[in-house]
C-alpha cells in the first residue's frame, strides 16, 4: 500500500500558520501564559462571562510543553483535509473547520458530567480534527491510513477506535484530554454529513421563498404604482395638456412634484426609469 503525499492547499495552509503562530508566542514567557489564560475553552467565563470568542479560539492553542500535540493534529489536518477542501473549496472547508471546533467545543461543555469541568481549560485542534477526520471516513471509508503512525487500516475503522477511546475515556478521569471534545468532533462530523442535504434543502427552500416573496412584493408594487399613475397623476397631465400649467392648483402641483419623486425611485429590472403614463 503505498501513501500519497498530499498537496498543502490554501485554506489548509492559512489554518497550520495561524495554528503553529499561535503556538509559538504559546512558548514565549509571560506572554504566553496570558495568551492562554485569554483564548482557552473555560466554560464558566465562555458563558458565565460571555467571552464567546473561547468557544472557537481554544482550538488554535495546543501543548506549549512539547510539539506531538500541535504535530498531531496538523498533519491529520493536512493528510485529511486536503482532500476535502479540494471537494468542497475552500470557504466552505475552512468555515467547517470553525464550526466543528465550536460545535466540539459545545458538545465537550454540555455534556460534561462533572461541574468542576466548567472550570477546566481545554485547548488543541483535536475536536475540530477528528471532525474532518470522520467526514473523510464517510466520505471514503475505504479508505486506509496509518493508525498512531504505524497500523494500517480502514479510515472508517480508525474513527471508530477514536470514538470508542473518547467515549470510555469521557466516563473515567479528565487527565490532560478532553476525550468528551474529540467525541463531540466525532459527532460533529457524523451529524454533519448525515443531515448536511436536508440542511441545504431547507436552505435552498428557504431562499425560494425569499425570493418569491421579493418578486410577490415588487409586482404588488407595481400594480399599485399603476393604479397611481392611472387614477391620480393621467387625469393632470391630461390637464395640462388641455389648459397649461398655470391651470393646476397647489394640491395637484405637490402630486405632480411626489410623483416626479415616485418615478424616480421606480426602476424596472433592466435598470431603466419607468416613464410616465401618457394618454
Amino acid at each position: 500500500m503505498k501513501y500519497a503525499v498530499p498537496p498543502f492547499p490554501r485554506g489548509i495552509r492559512a489554518l497550520v500558520i495561524a495554528t503553529v503562530a499561535v503556538w509559538i508566542v504559546q512558548l514565549l514567557p509571560g506572554i504566553g501564559p496570558a495568551v492562554s489564560g485569554l483564548f482557552a475553552l473555560v466554560p464558566c467565563k465562555a458563558f458565565g462571562g460571555l467571552q464567546l470568542w473561547r468557544l472557537c479560539t481554544y482550538a488554535f492553542l495546543h501543548e506549549a510543553a512539547g510539539p506531538f500535540h500541535i504535530l498531531f493534529n496538523m498533519l491529520t489536518l493536512w493528510m485529511f483535509g486536503t482532500e476535502l477542501e479540494d471537494l468542497w473549496g475552500t470557504r466552505r472547508f475552512v468555515v467547517f473547520y470553525l464550526a466543528a471546533a465550536t460545535g466540539s467545543g459545545l458538545f465537550s461543555v454540555f455534556t460534561a458530567l462533572s461541574p468542576v469541568l466548567w472550570f477546566v481549560p481545554v485547548i488543541g485542534a483535536s475536536g475540530a480534527v477528528l471532525a474532518l477526520l470522520t467526514v473523510y471516513a464517510l466520505y471514503f471509508p475505504r479508505r486506509q491510513m496509518l493508525l498512531f503512525f504505524l497500523f494500517p487500516v480502514n479510515v472508517l475503522v480508525a474513527v471508530a477506535i477514536f470514538g470508542a477511546i473518547s467515549l470510555f475515556g469521557s466516563f473515567g478521569a479528565w487527565g490532560n484530554v478532553s476525550h468528551l471534545t474529540h467525541l463531540g468532533g466525532i459527532a460533529v462530523g457524523f451529524f454533519y454529513v448525515k443531515f448536511s442535504p436536508y440542511l441545504k434543502d431547507v436552505f435552498e427552500q428557504t431562499k425560494s421563498r425569499a425570493a418569491e416573496a421579493r418578486r410577490s412584493a415588487k409586482a404588488a408594487g407595481s400594480i399599485a404604482d399603476k393604479t397611481y399613475f392611472e387614477t391620480v397623476v393621467d387625469p393632470i397631465l391630461k390637464k395640462i395638456s388641455e389648459h397649461g400649467m398655470d391651470s393646476l392648483s397647489g394640491d395637484e402641483k405637490r402630486t405632480l412634484d411626489e410623483a416626479s419623486r415616485r418615478r424616480k425611485k421606480d426602476v424596472d429590472g433592466s435598470g431603466k426609469v419607468l416613464p410616465f403614463r401618457r394618454r
